[in-house]
C-alpha cells in the first residue's frame, strides 16, 4: 500500500474529501434526529424499565412460623394446632400460574380502567439456584418511554393483578381463609435502561458517505490526463515534505 500516493491524492481534492466529510456528518445526524418546526427531536425513543415484587401467600403469614403443615393431620387438627393449611409447592406451583395471569388480558382490562397501557408489561416467578427451584414471588416489570413512566405503570399492573384475583375470589364465593394472598413487598424503584438509542445506523451512513467520498475521489484522480513531459510536478503539502 502506497500510503504517499493515498495522501497526495486525498490532499489534491481536499476540498472533496471536506465536502464528504460534512455531508457524512450531517446525514449521521438526520439519521438520529429529526427537524421540524418545534425544533430538534430524537427518531427513536430510548426504552426505561422498571420492576415490582409481589409475594403468593396465605393470611397470617406462614412464613413466620415454625411448624409446617403435616400431611398426616386433618385439617380441623391441623386448625386447632394453629399450623398454616397451605402446602408450600401449591404456593410455588401458583405462583407460575400467577405470572402467567398477571399479563393476561383481564388483567390488561383492569389496568385501562385506570388510563392507556403506554407500554409493555412482563412478569416471571422467582427462580433460585439456576432455575431449579421456584419462589413465591412474582417479579413484575414495565417497560415504556420515560422513567417515571415505567415505575407508575409497574405499580399499575401489580395493583391491577391484586385487584383481579381479589374480585375472582369474591365472585367465586372463596371462603377468606382459604383465599390465595398476594401482596407487593417491593414497591418500584427507581428506573434502568432497557433498550438505548441504537447508534449503528449513524456510524454505517457516516462511514459510507466518507468511502463514497474517498472512492470518488481515486476515480477522478484515474480520469485526470497524464502529466506532459516537461511540465512541472504538483508540489507536495510542506507536512509530506517533511514525513520524507
Amino acid at each position: 500500500m502506497d500510503l504517499r500516493l493515498y495522501i497526495r491524492v486525498l490532499w489534491r481534492f481536499r476540498l472533496l474529501v471536506v465536502v464528504g466529510m460534512f455531508l457524512a456528518a450531517g446525514l449521521a445526524v438526520l439519521s438520529v434526529v429529526r427537524v421540524s418546526s418545534e425544533g430538534l427531536a430524537y427518531r427513536e425513543t430510548e426504552l426505561w424499565s422498571s420492576s415490582t415484587r409481589l409475594i403468593v401467600t396465605q393470611q397470617g403469614f406462614p412464613w413466620g412460623r415454625l411448624l409446617a403443615q403435616d400431611p398426616s393431620l386433618s385439617e380441623d387438627a391441623a386448625r386447632s394446632l394453629g399450623i398454616p393449611l397451605a402446602d408450600p409447592n401449591r404456593l410455588n406451583n401458583l405462583t407460575i400460574l400467577y405470572a402467567e395471569l398477571a399479563t393476561a388480558d383481564p388483567v390488561l382490562r383492569q389496568m385501562r380502567r385506570d388510563g392507556p397501557i403506554n407500554g409493555k408489561i412482563l412478569a416471571s416467578p422467582v427462580v433460585v439456584q439456576d432455575g431449579r427451584y421456584t419462589l413465591p414471588l412474582i417479579d413484575v416489570v414495565a417497560i415504556t418511554t420515560s422513567p417515571q413512566g415505567a415505575m407508575t405503570l409497574a405499580a399499575r399492573a401489580a395493583k391491577a393483578f391484586e385487584t383481579y384475583l381479589t374480585d375472582q375470589q369474591r365472585i367465586n364465593d372463596v371462603p377468606k381463609d382459604d383465599r390465595v394472598v398476594v401482596q407487593q413487598v417491593e414497591r418500584p424503584r427507581g428506573a434502568q435502561i432497557y433498550q438505548p438509542r441504537s447508534k449503528t445506523m449513524p456510524i454505517v451512513i457516516f462511514l459510507a458517505v466518507m468511502f463514497a467520498t474517498v472512492g470518488l475521489a481515486f476515480l477522478l484522480e484515474n480520469l485526470r490526463p497524464p502529466a506532459r513531459p516537461g511540465e512541472p510536478l504538483e508540489v507536495e503539502p510542506a507536512a509530506q515534505r517533511r514525513t520524507a
